[in-house]
């Protein structure tokens, strides 16, 4: 039998052991032990077979997305562009013919959508997009940071 010499309380109103470690329940949990053919420390690990699994289906491979062109570019362009010759109310507008104009009408780039309408940004000086997001406002943010710390001017 272990030597008890102590024990401390856990919770704050724990006024005794909690009968653990008592004599009588320690001798009742070694006989118990004693009679048990197949202790869960002698039975090694046992897996439980659940059948056979299933194979995993294969995904398709994802397609890059592509650029919208033609009447599909313009709809989309309608659709979140401002019109070209209304006022610019915007630090960054995003005008219905592609153009990406600041409020003061300086034009640095254009834009584009692809084929899950993910608008994208390609400076003046540029061939491939600069920047690409999921929706326009984050779209006009990037582009303004961009065009902010570029010039050193604010919009």
């Amino acid at each position: 039998m272990p030597e008890i010499i102590g024990y401390a309380a856990v919770f704050q109103d724990q006024i005794s052991s909690g009968g653990a470690f008592d004599e009588g329940n320690l001798r009742r949990q070694m006989e118990r032990a004693a009679e048990n053919p197949s202790p869960p420390w002698r039975q090694g690990k046992q897996r439980r077979k659940t059948g056979k699994r299933e194979p995993k289906p294969e995904l398709p491979p994802l397609d890059p997305p592509t650029q919208l062109t033609g009447d599909s570019l313009r709809e989309a362009w309608q659709r979140y562009g401002v019109p070209s010759d209304g006022a610019l109310i915007y630090p960054i507008n995003l005008c219905d013919d592609g153009s990406v104009v600041t409020r003061d009408g300086e034009i640095i780039g254009t834009w584009s959508m692809d084929q899950y309408e993910a608008p994208s940004f390609t400076p003046d000086d540029a061939i491939i997009p600069l920047f690409e997001a999921p929706l326009v406002g984050l779209l006009c943010m990037r582009i303004r940071e961009w065009h902010e710390s570029k010039t050193g001017e604010k919009l």
